[in-house]
């Protein structure tokens, strides 16, 4: 786990999370900055977004290829802008006055941590045979809520007031017993954590299916390999535990109790594998109007390594003082989990999850080759690990006033994480009929800048992606 967040917070590391840097919906730097993406992203930035969109193209080259595209963000309602760095870091040892603040600041607030890292996607597109795109993607979601009791034993540990006794043992050891337990269905009620890591592999293919002068229909389809390499949930609500967890054994979290599906030992591997499917239709009206109709995400994960499934339990005791500081992301160092492991647990021999299905629908007017403008619907279409609380909503507009330069901005609010104004810039220090490099960053919320609370701390990034071999 370590390692995929440092990856996957590599850029993020370049600019110290300062201002430059919730929702992943575009997953493309290119189209970020503008809040839509269904109607107009195209070659290998539409896997996995619209594979209609492979029938056409948006430029004059065969083959596009691009490497290491990097999209991430953080929405924080529990830390303002100056302080969300110290998410990701280790070095402050909390006073016992700055852990009643950290449980004042997580109560009732949510965390939301995205990243998705392409490591390559290459496209073929074709008119005559359509087009053919592949891309390799690894995505990780985490999202937290919890209630005043939840956030004090995670911080406090045995020193939190539900533990009215705590005990040493002569080995050293101290305890926090519980002289009146709950059943943690009633202590924890609202409290939610859950996260999701997986990687994919897609191959995806699109079309046109009809076309004259004036009006032409699109159609695709991906088809992808899934490896997950972690996923936890653990909710609390109306008196119902949901929880379950397959984590990746180099995290070496121990649940004290057998499971049929215990992986022996700490290396990092997977722990689980699926398949999705991804359809999409696209049409074009009188070389103007660009429309997208998407469904991503229908398939599922089998994990079959380290799976453990919930109960509902009284809580007795801890033997944990609960965290040091606010690196609740870096999960090999148990910490979390040691507070987390709440309830009683029992092994299994697999569990099946569905991945965070979607619908998108946008559309975008083009205006004389230099200015679009384009909205966009995403509606989450379940809830599980990896998916949206709600819907979101975005519109925008992206200027290539000149060939070398193309500048986005928009307005995308939803998601339950409010309403931010996204930018973003592209540079082509090459663009010609046979070779095209760009350079882009886009940010989700440029109003960062200018307010402390609940920022979206957010950067996508390419450096390295080509467009080559002219059409004739």
């Amino acid at each position: 786990m370590k390692k995929i967040i440092l990856l996957l917070l590599l850029a993020v590391n370049l600019f110290h999370l300062k201002p430059v840097l919730p929702q992943n919906q575009s997953g493309s730097f290119t189209v970020t900055g503008a809040g839509y993406s269904t109607a107009v992203v195209n070659d290998y930035q539409c896997v996995g977004l619209n594979p209609a969109n492979l029938g056409w193209k948006a430029g004059k080259h065969l083959m596009n290829v691009g490497f290491g595209e990097e999209n991430i963000s953080i929405y924080s309602e529990p830390l303002k802008r100056t302080l969300v760095n110290e998410l990701f870091s280790s070095s402050v040892n909390f006073t016992a006055e700055e852990k009643e603040i950290a449980v004042q600041n997580f109560t009732g607030t949510k965390l939301q941590f995205e990243g998705e890292v392409m490591g390559i996607g290459v496209s073929y597109q074709d008119e005559r045979i359509g087009g053919f795109g592949f891309a390799i993607k690894e995505r990780l979601m985490w999202d937290s809520y919890f209630n005043k009791y939840s956030a004090d034993i995670l911080f406090n540990g045995y020193n939190s007031d539900y533990f009215e006794l705590v005990v040493d043992s002569v080995t050293g050891d101290t305890t926090g017993v519980a002289i009146d337990p709950q059943l943690v269905t009633d202590l924890f009620e609202d409290s939610r954590l859950e996260m999701s890591w997986f990687r994919e592999y897609n191959l995806s293919y699109g079309r046109k299916i009809y076309g004259n002068e004036k009006f032409s229909i699109f159609g695709g389809i991906g088809i992808k390999y899934i490896k997950g390499y972690s996923v936890f949930n653990y909710a609390y609500k109306d008196g119902v535990i949901n929880a379950f967890s397959a984590l990746n054994p180099m995290l070496s979290v121990d649940y004290d109790t057998y499971s049929p599906s215990e992986i022996e030992n700490n290396d990092y591997q997977s722990v689980g594998s699926g398949w999705g499917l991804d359809f999409g239709l696209s049409a074009l009206l009188l070389d103007k109007i660009r429309i997208g109709l998407a469904l991503n995400d229908f398939g599922q994960i089998k994990w079959n390594g380290n799976v453990y499934e919930g109960e509902d339990a009284t809580l007795n005791n801890i033997e944990s003082s609960g965290m040091d500081n606010y690196n609740i992301f870096l999960l090999d160092d148990n910490v979390a989990f040691d507070n987390l492991k709440w309830g009683g647990w029992e092994g299994l021999e697999s569990k099946t999850t569905k991945l965070p299905m979607n619908i998108r629908f946008g559309g975008a007017y083009l205006l004389k080759n230099k200015y679009e403008f384009g909205t966009e619907l995403y509606i989450p279409a379940n809830d599980v690990p990896g998916s949206y609380d709600k819907l979101i909503f975005g519109i925008g507009t992206r200027i290539t006033p000149v060939k070398w330069f193309r500048g986005s901005i928009g307005v995308v609010t939803g998601g339950a994480t409010g309403t931010n104004i996204p930018m973003g810039i592209s540079f082509f220090p090459f663009n010609n009929s046979s070779f095209k490099w760009e350079i882009g960053l886009s940010v989700r919320d440029i109003t960062t800048y200018f307010s402390q609370n609940k920022p979206t701390v957010s950067l996508a990034i390419g450096l390295l992606r080509f467009s080559f071999g002219a059409v004739e």
